[in-house]
């Protein structure tokens, strides 16, 4: 008994969710590994500003929405 039924593959929409959702994770997570690279070349950061302005916004989001949500 397989954990995923194979008659998925024939549901186009689907399918067609499953490819959106593949494009725009790979276009995100593209984005998200060039912006260093960006910073570095473009605007001439060192690393410590660059790792300062990529890692302090999503820590400051899981501690202000950990507290919301009651974690």
């Amino acid at each position: 008994d397989p954990f995923v039924d194979p008659g998925l593959g024939k549901n186009i929409p689907f399918m067609i969710g499953v490819l959106c959702g593949g494009i725009i994770f790979g276009t995100v997570a593209g984005f998200v590994s060039m912006v260093p690279y960006m910073m570095k070349d473009v605007h001439q950061l060192s690393t410590a500003e660059i790792g300062s302005v990529i890692i302090s916004p999503g820590t400051m989001s899981v501690i202000i929405f950990g507290y919301i949500g009651g974690i």
